[in-house]
């Protein structure tokens, strides 16, 4: 076996192990510290691998006389393109999480205009304005919270119909990622076997 197939074979193995690296954390947290806590791992994976593959890459451009093969080229640019899918699924993740928040948030307001809506909550949020237009004040408290509530629940459809999309698209690219990881994870450690025999 040649130098540089050494020296291909562990820098290929390095950023498999950076991209492969799988824990899980060890308590029992909510979904979205679980997905945040995925989110920046996979994030951490990603940035070593591309920092690895690039240093390989300019390694080789730099030595003279040296050169990968097709074989080894196509595994750089599959490792590549792993690091990207895997920069998508952050970035996808991400914004599910902002999405969950979003409407946590609305769902929260939401629940509050319903008990503000109640007739006693009304009367005791004008009990103390002091008016002889009691009446008049409480109908126009009632058609504020009635239009906020409509508002609100127009952008809670809408971020419940992103956060499918959303769902969806990080479902799809998690499965990119794992194929990818199947194609070419086994190719590294095959190379690496094939290094110590």
């Amino acid at each position: 076996m040649t130098k540089k197939t050494a020296i291909f074979s562990v820098i290929i193995f390095t950023a498999a192990l950076s991209t492969s690296a799988q824990q899980a954390p060890q308590q029992n947290v909510d979904p979205t510290m679980s997905m945040a806590y995925d989110m920046n791992r996979v994030a951490i994976s990603v940035q070593s691998m591309t920092k690895t593959l690039k240093d390989f890459v300019d390694k080789f451009a730099k030595a003279e006389g040296i050169s990968i093969n097709e074989k080894q080229a196509r595994l750089v640019v599959g490792m590549q393109i792993l690091v990207q899918a895997e920069q998508r699924v952050a970035t996808l993740q991400k914004f599910q999480i902002e999405l969950v928040e979003k409407e946590g948030q609305l769902r929260a307001r939401l629940t509050q205009i319903e008990n503000d809506l109640n007739p006693q909550s009304i009367d005791r949020s004008v009990a103390f304005e002091g008016s002889t237009q009691t009446p008049e004040i409480k109908e126009n408290k009632r058609r504020g919270l009635s239009a906020e509530r409509i508002s609100l629940q127009g952008v809670l459809n809408q971020i419940q119909s992103n956060l499918q999309t959303a769902s969806n698209d990080v479902r799809e690219a998690q499965g990119l990622v794992a194929r990818l990881r199947r194609t070419y994870l086994p190719q590294v450690e095959k190379d690496l076997a094939e290094m110590w025999q």
